[in-house]
């Protein structure tokens, strides 16, 4: 349970949370309502991300493939049946490496 942190939707039938471990991090937004189609907007805390209030971040949706760019608020649309929940891997650009390849 440690790196697991709840963040805020404006809608109590949706849930989002994120769990990090190292430079990896998951975000989940779901649906908790099995009958009815939920639109909420996300406001994520971004510190917990391991990003700046301002900054936003290309995150995936592993169940889907798509790629969406979020920021601190985010509008979401879960549909039970067809699309309840967002499972978005973080995506973080690497560092690139100043002066070439390390030599050994």
């Amino acid at each position: 349970m440690r790196d697991l942190h709840f963040h805020h939707a404006d809608k109590d039938e949706v849930i989002v949370y994120s769990k990090r471990s190292g430079s990896n991090t998951v975000l989940v937004v779901a649906n908790l309502d099995p009958h009815h189609t939920q639109e909420a907007t996300v406001s994520l805390d971004m510190p917990q991300l391991g990003l700046d209030w301002h900054e936003s971040v290309p995150v995936c949706d592993l169940l889907t493939g798509e790629t969406y760019h979020w920021g601190r608020a985010n509008y979401v649309r879960l549909e039970p049946g067809r699309r309840p929940a967002h499972v978005f891997s973080v995506l973080r650009p690497s560092t690139p490496q100043i002066g070439g390849s390390p030599t050994t």
